[in-house]
Parts: C-alpha cells; structure tokens; sequence
C-alpha cells in the first residue's frame, strides 16, 4: 500500500512530503525545510519509523533553506535525489527524464520539467499522485523571475505545462506551496489535474508569447534574501 503524507510547515505555505511504502516499511523525503525537520521525524515516528531510503528534493529553492542534506547525512542515503541538471554542489543521486526510483515497491516516476528552475522535478507516484513541486500549484504556476533568462524560462515552463496537460486528469497534485501566503487564491492543498487543466489561468493560455506576458506581470515581491537562499541552498 503506498502512503503519501503532506506536511503544510506551519504559516509558511510551504510542503514536504513523505513517501512510504506500507508492505516493505521503507519511504522516502520530498522537499525538507531548515527549522521544520521535527515535522518530518514525527512523522516517521507515526508512520512506525520505516527505512528512509531516499531524500529527494524537486528543485532547488529560493525561498527556504533545504535540510535534505542533513537528513541524507543522517539515514545515510549516498546522496540527495536530483536532476542531473543541477548545479547543486553536494552529493547527488542524479535522475534523467524518465528514470524509475522504487521506494519499496512504490514506483517513483522522474518527469523532468523545468521552467521554475532549469533543474526542476516532478515525480510521478505509483501514477496516482503528481507531486508538482513549484511547476504547478493550486490555480497557478510557479514564478520564473527568481535568476535566469526570463524568456527562455517561461518558454520552458510552458512546454512542462503542455507536457502534465497530458497525464490522466485523475491524478492528484500536490505542490511545495499552498495557500495565500503564495498569492494562491484557493486554499486547498492538493487538487486534481483535471480541474487544474480546466479552471488554471496559466494552463489556459496556449501562447508562448501571451504566457510570457502573463509570467512577467504581476507577481508578488520575491521573496526576502532569495539570492543568499539559493546559494545557501547550492552550496548543501
């Protein structure tokens, strides 16, 4: 039986999560937060301490500072999960588009999508639940305007878009931010691809040239030290 728990860190907004395989006692680490690892070992604990085998993040953050190298340091993981795209520093099980991670018997499927970041993940499990990271939330997208070339961000976000558009509309999302601290209009923490699909301003627009538009007007301010946060968080 496979077990996804979501874990909202407090006022943040921000999520990570646990995959655990009920039959074979093991899970694995999404997108741990510096100053949040309680919530995760409690979490452990109340799931009857499985072996972690993986700690895996999405992408590199600009707005929280990972723990994921503490946590691989601790269950002694031989390295963070990541796409091999990613200039993060430390020690890193690479994946490629399309890899398989088995967590137990749960099948963790790679879906390289970039946009966000140039390194950004999302992961396909047991084809039942999407954790979407900060490429798609709940209405909206994640911001491109954090590094990087603007343009060819947002080009690439919306090939990733095109690219979930075409999953089974059964499956649940699950993203890193949820709710009004994120400038997210709706308060749900997970939802359905299929009503992403029919009711997201962003998945609407067919244009690259009209979403390009709509990812460079009206953000919310960046986040406070999100340069010093990404290195930080490239530095391990």
């Amino acid at each position: 039986m496979t077990k996804l728990s979501q874990l909202i860190l407090g006022d943040t907004g921000c999520a990570s999560y646990i995959i655990f395989c009920e039959k074979r006692n093991k899970a694995a680490i999404v997108d741990s937060f510096l100053g949040f690892e309680e919530n995760i070992e409690k979490e452990l604990m109340k799931l009857g301490s499985p072996t972690v085998e993986y700690v895996i993040d999405t992408h590199n953050h600009a707005d929280r500072r990972s723990s994921s190298p503490l946590f691989s340091k601790k269950h002694n993981t031989g390295g963070i999960v990541k796409s091999s795209k990613t200039p993060y520093k430390g020690q890193i099980k690479p994946t490629e588009d399309g890899d398989i991670i088995l967590v137990g018997e749960v099948q963790v499927e790679v879906m390289f999508t970039p946009g966000h970041t140039p390194d950004h993940n999302c992961y396909l499990v047991d084809n039942e639940y999407l954790l979407t990271g900060d490429c798609l939330f709940i209405g909206d997208v994640g911001r491109i305007d954090l590094g990087g070339d603007y343009r060819k961000k947002s080009d690439l976000m919306f090939d990733s878009l095109r690219r979930l558009e075409k999953l089974d509309p059964n499956l649940r999302i699950y993203p890193n931010h949820v709710g009004a601290v994120h400038a997210i209009s709706s308060e749900a923490t997970y939802s359905q691809l299929g009503h992403e699909i029919e009711t997201n301003e962003a998945m609407q627009i067919k244009d690259k040239d009209e979403f390009f538009t709509y990812m460079t007007e009206g953000w919310p301010p960046k986040p406070d030290d999100w340069e010093q946060i990404i290195q930080d968080n490239l530095n391990g």
